[in-house]
């Protein structure tokens, strides 16, 4: 009986063994069926260029290799001008305007006329000028009564708003005119006009803005966590949204006082070098500022770089006319350059020119096998 009861007892312990072998194979079995998918999605991604495509040399292959990229913190922020490079126009005198010759939008140089005022009162302190000027060359005697006369009266003409230009006329010509000119102090853009022909104006009456943009500000939000990093006179490039290929050279000059409690960020002032005038006031920019610290990096151009859908991709070559699509993700370095943050190795080679070529040939490969 008892020996009965062990060879049961054996027989089971036989049979599921086997069981659990099977069941393991079929484990390892479901396990290779569900890899295939994965190979057979990375052949398809395969492209093979045609030899006439490769002739024209639309196509350069580079191998990839690390570089040393100076550490950044990246910010966001507005144009701002220069509060020393603005400039206004107002009456120092009463009267009406006569002409207007500039409107906002005109690039302006220091010294040109932007509207004439008629103002009797500007004429009859150039009669006064010019007669105490006569008086003074006419007396024999003593002539300093009638110097200091002449000389308080051009100082009138000053503060009513003669320039240098005005006054020449005046010593010249000897002929005192009804109307004053009305010059920009400075070189650079009009941006406000409230100038209008026939318009009566008072004393103190601010009729233009002018800016000087050949040096702006640009006005960022730096996070708390970076403000260990950030010190005046660091360099710092700048790309514009309204510019994405140009890099725009400036350094910070300052560092605000107080943290902003809704956003946790401080503002970070950079002197930014606009020699072409393209960056205007309000424009969005992105700063790249040098922390002085650098690291290893592989940095590409963004032309290699092509967008499938909400992925970035590359196109790794396996041969001179053979590729593979490779999604990266990349960080964009501003001047037409990027950094590969993940996705690529060095020594690998890929089409740095010629991606929109290849993701051509990628969709033609797919609609025919459709």
């Amino acid at each position: 009986m008892n020996a009965d009861m062990r060879s049961n007892f054996g027989t089971r312990h036989l049979l599921m063994s086997i069981l659990l072998f099977a069941q393991m194979v079929a484990l390892g079995c479901g396990t290779e069926q569900q890899e295939a998918p994965a190979e057979v999605a990375a052949a398809d991604s395969i492209i093979h260029l045609p030899a006439a495509s490769l002739a024209s040399g639309e196509v350069r292959i580079e191998t990839l290799s690390e570089a040393l990229l100076a550490d950044t913190v990246v910010v966001n922020g507005q144009i701002q001008p220069k509060p020393l490079n603005v400039a206004h126009v107002s009456t120092r005198v009463s009267g009406t305007i006569q002409s207007v010759q500039s409107v906002i939008g005109d690039h302006v140089g220091k010294g040109r006329v932007l509207a004439t005022l008629y103002s009797p009162e500007f004429f009859a302190a150039e009669g006064d000028y010019l007669l105490a000027h006569e008086r003074a060359e006419l007396d024999g005697g003593d002539v300093s009564e009638f110097r200091n006369v002449a000389h308080s009266a051009r100082q009138r003409l000053e503060l009513l708003g003669a320039g240098a230009e005005d006054l020449d006329r005046l010593d010249r010509t000897h002929e005192a005119i009804p109307y004053l000119p009305l010059r920009s102090p400075i070189a650079g853009v009009v941006t406000e006009v409230e100038a209008g022909a026939g318009r009566q104006v008072p004393a103190g009456t601010d009729l233009f803005g002018i800016v000087d943009l050949r040096e702006v500000w640009a006005v960022v939000d730096a996070y708390e966590r970076d403000l260990g990093r950030l010190h005046a006179g660091q360099a710092a490039m700048l790309s514009a949204t309204a510019f994405p290929s140009l890099a725009f050279r400036g350094r910070v000059v300052s560092l605000e006082g107080s943290i902003k409690e809704t956003t946790r960020t401080l503002d970070v002032r950079l002197e930014v070098g606009n020699p072409e005038l393209k960056l205007r006031p309000g424009m969005f920019v992105t700063a790249r500022i040098a922390t002085g610290s650098a690291r290893k990096a592989i940095v590409i151009d963004e032309a290699a770089v092509q967008s499938q859908g909400d992925s970035k991709v590359v196109y790794v070559a396996l041969t001179d006319s053979t590729f593979v699509t490779r999604a990266v993700e990349v960080r964009s370095l501003g001047g037409n350059r990027a950094e590969i943050l993940a996705g690529l190795r060095a020594g690998e080679r890929i089409a740095s020119r010629g991606g929109f070529l290849l993701k051509s040939q990628a969709a033609k490969s797919q609609l025919s096998e459709e």
